[in-house]
């Protein structure tokens, strides 16, 4: 008699491999914040962001071959659900670095970014309808609330093509060979 398995709810799952990969890009966005001055950590936030694809198609790769019953659409269900998950955590690890540990350099940063003519020419000539100090002035004036709603919405919108990314190669197992 063959034994069948239970497939854990989708938020079971997601849940477990979102802390994999939600640590992944909590540290990613932390590493980008220092790789400024340090281009080293630059390059680690990038490897970071590209392993952590890497690490939610393998996992979802295991899960599919776990439970060879599950379609592609639940995979895909689940990669999206997962990258919501880690979206949410790095939401929380980007709120407590802009309330705790920022201090003002991000938007500081961005100031003295847009003082350098250069920046302000390729501005100029990019969007030449806009006006640079409206802009440097709302810069300077948002809080770690603005910020974090930029974050949220970015971090929301990234989580589909990354979900895309990870589940597209995701293939059902083979067939097993009978004895």
């Amino acid at each position: 008699m063959k034994e069948t398995k239970e497939i854990p709810t989708t938020m079971d799952v997601a849940g477990r491999i979102a802390l994999r990969v939600g640590l992944m890009w909590s540290a990613s966005f932390l590493c980008t914040m220092y790789g400024t001055e340090r281009p080293l950590l630059s390059t680690l936030s990038t490897a970071l962001g590209l392993i952590s694809i890497y690490v939610l198609y393998k996992q979802l790769k295991n899960y599919r071959n776990l439970y060879s019953t599950v379609n592609w659409w639940h995979i895909l269900r689940l990669s999206f659900t997962t990258c919501l998950l880690a979206g949410l955590l790095t939401d929380a690890a980007q709120y407590a670095y802009f309330l705790w540990f920022d201090n003002g350099r991000l938007l500081s940063l961005l100031a003295s970014t847009m003082q350098s003519q250069e920046y302000r020419d390729v501005w100029q000539k990019m969007f030449p309808e806009t006006n640079l100090n409206e802009i440097q002035e709302i810069i300077q004036t948002m809080t770690v609330r603005d910020i974090m709603q930029q974050l949220v919405l970015y971090n929301v919108l990234i989580a589909l093509p990354v979900s895309l990314l990870a589940a597209i190669p995701v293939k059902a197992p083979a067939p097993s060979k009978g004895l």
